[in-house]
């Protein structure tokens, strides 16, 4: 009897040492804009629209200049949430439509259960975007603790509705349950923004908690439309910006920047901050035209050239930042090379995990170079993509550029330079409305020179002075004439006007042979076949998950529930024999 009490005693302490262990873990919490441009934000160089709280996580944190993504969303997610390049599950290509039955598959473990694995909760707000065919196939059973949002690539900003042609469904969730109600005119960005508050303020704080807020904001609607919250007010605050469409993307990006901010805040009210790490991310390039699958956001890659789709650097050059008190230097900008798989195994290790120990993925582990332990990363080398259905394929080798075209290639509109420059015909930056905000209250230092060592980061993080030939001559009528191999020396043209593959032959042919590896190794394109059976309307005007086999989701809970009922029972009879 003493000695079942004195072991019951010894675990008990056992589990208060690993909680005590726990707290010191920190919390994660990644945001995702959606579409959003290289150019929207202001501490890259823009004036046209203000984002004072990103920019001063940017300011106060780690500004990442060479953070690369895929060039629509469905890789880029997949990529992060894997921590490998999409061509290893087929999902290199354009994002799959609703009605089709792509996945990412069930085979890959993925972030949220390498964490939970390390002890924490894991929670996703807004957007999956990873497969919904099957149940299983959902965030909630991949490892996530809560999914609130939608499965699908994109919803109305006002009531959740999602069309994929020629269906439209309602793609709103709680967990697994239809949630249309917690819309109902309501804007989008604030309902997110209230879940992911919600979560923080009741997160367990001896648990450290994993937080993917990924928004419907800045993309566009079906017909692009961006959505501000209110036009009146929206062409009050933006009557500057002559585009109306340009203006509401401007009110929904003002939006985002006011939910960064309020997480911020949240953080901070329930002492969580000085023990978090935050990033914000944009998943591709902006959509600035899209006359093939009418999401055209207006977004602004400016100076870079390409947008959304392409492997151009205003596809895939994703704007990014990072903050946290973990972090011995801050207040700069990097140009290491970071790559969206890279956070995978940077998480694990600040997780207390050992990504040394995950196989057969290609992100590597930067949280050295994140903390300041190591000045120069590992990464010289990041796959931009594999597309065997757009003849393409492209790759960067430290600050060299090859993008390969097959001789079928066609010229795409994604491939140009587009997008204002938000320069000098917008309001001057507001230096001081980035000071003032609910972020750099947080987290800053202010003094009286915070604000002119604000702007000198901001210089550094702008790439004009490397563009003047771009920006001088506005190059339209070239743009799309480089086929076959084009290779660009990125750090003295990162707006990639020149094409120097003749003057650089043995790079060239490196570079082809690392092509060939990976295009080697690239799985098929998972199938786009359509299949009726998605339709919304037979699933109750929701999108749904219309592959499952009869009853199985249900046998499924069923035998789950007797599980932990069993369990309970057993306990409990444990602990009454005991005492």
């Amino acid at each position: 009897m003493f000695l079942e009490y004195l072991l019951v005693l010894v675990f008990f302490f056992a589990i208060g040492i690993t909680a005590n262990s726990e707290t010191s873990k920190p919390n994660i919490v990644v945001i995702i804009a959606d579409d959003l441009g290289w150019n929207d934000l202001g501490f890259h160089g823009s004036n046209q629209i203000p984002t004072p709280n990103i920019d001063a996580l940017a300011y106060n944190g780690i500004i990442l200049n060479r953070h690369y993504v895929l060039p629509t969303c469905t890789p880029s997610r997949a990529a992060f949430i894997t921590g490998k390049y999409p061509i290893r599950v087929g999902l290199q290509g354009d994002p799959g439509r609703a009605q089709q039955p792509w996945t990412l598959p069930l085979k890959e473990k993925i972030l949220p259960q390498y964490l939970k694995e390390n002890g924490y909760q894991t929670h996703l707000v807004g957007k999956w975007h990873l497969g919904f065919a099957k149940t299983v196939l959902t965030p909630t059973k991949r490892g996530f603790d809560s999914h609130f949002g939608y499965f699908n690539g994109w919803v109305r900003y006002n009531d959740s509705v999602s069309s994929s042609t020629p269906y439209t469904g309602i793609d709103a969730r709680r967990n697994l349950k239809p949630a249309a109600d917690e819309f109902k005119n309501r804007y989008a960005t604030d309902v997110f923004t209230e879940e992911a508050v919600n979560v923080i303020k009741n997160q367990n704080k001896e648990t450290p908690f994993f937080l993917e807020f990924s928004h419907v904001a800045v993309h566009a609607e079906k017909n692009d439309i961006v959505r501000a919250r209110d036009d009146e007010d929206n062409n009050k605050t933006f009557g500057y910006i002559e585009d109306l469409q340009r203006r509401r993307f401007a009110g929904a990006l003002q939006a985002l920047d006011e939910s960064v901010g309020k997480v911020m805040e949240t953080l901070n009210e329930t002492g969580l901050l000085e023990n978090s790490i935050v990033l914000f991310m944009a998943d591709n390039g902006g959509a600035t035209e899209d006359p093939n699958w009418l999401f055209k956001n207006t977004a602004s890659n400016w100076p870079l050239r390409g947008m959304k789709t392409s492997f151009y650097d205003g596809g895939v050059r994703g704007a990014a930042a990072i903050w946290s008190p973990l972090f011995k230097r801050v207040g700069h900008v990097s140009n290491e090379l970071f790559h969206i798989s890279d956070w995978l195994p940077t998480f694990v290790s600040a997780a207390g995990g050992d990504p040394s120990t995950i196989e057969n993925i290609d992100g590597i582990n930067q949280w050295d170079i994140l903390t300041g332990n190591l000045i120069k990363t590992e990464r010289k080398e990041v796959l931009v993509n594999v597309d065997f259905e757009k003849n393409s394929s492209a790759i960067i080798l430290d600050n060299w550029k090859l993008i390969k075209r097959n001789a079928t290639f066609r010229p795409s509109f994604a491939d140009m330079y587009a997008g204002v420059s938000g320069r000098a015909e917008t309001p001057t930056y507001d230096v001081n409305a980035v000071l003032t905000s609910p972020t750099n209250l947080l987290i800053g230092q202010n003094d009286s020179t915070t604000g002119n060592r604000f702007l000198q980061i901001r210089d550094e993080a702008k790439i004009d002075s490397k563009c003047r030939e771009r920006i001088s001559s506005q190059p339209e009528s070239n743009v799309i004439k480089c086929l076959g191999n084009c290779l660009y020396d990125l750090e003295k043209d990162p707006c990639e006007l020149t094409n120097v593959a003749e003057q650089n032959p043995t790079k060239v042919k490196e570079m082809e042979s690392r092509i060939a590896y990976f295009e080697s190794i690239t799985e098929p394109q998972q199938s786009r076949v359509n299949d009726p059976k998605a339709d919304p309307s037979l699933w109750g005007g929701y999108w749904t998950p219309w592959l499952d086999e009869k009853g199985s989701s249900t046998s499924s809970r069923i035998a789950h529930d007797l599980l932990v009922f069993g369990a309970m029972f057993f306990i409990i009879k444990k602990i009454g024999s005991i005492f």
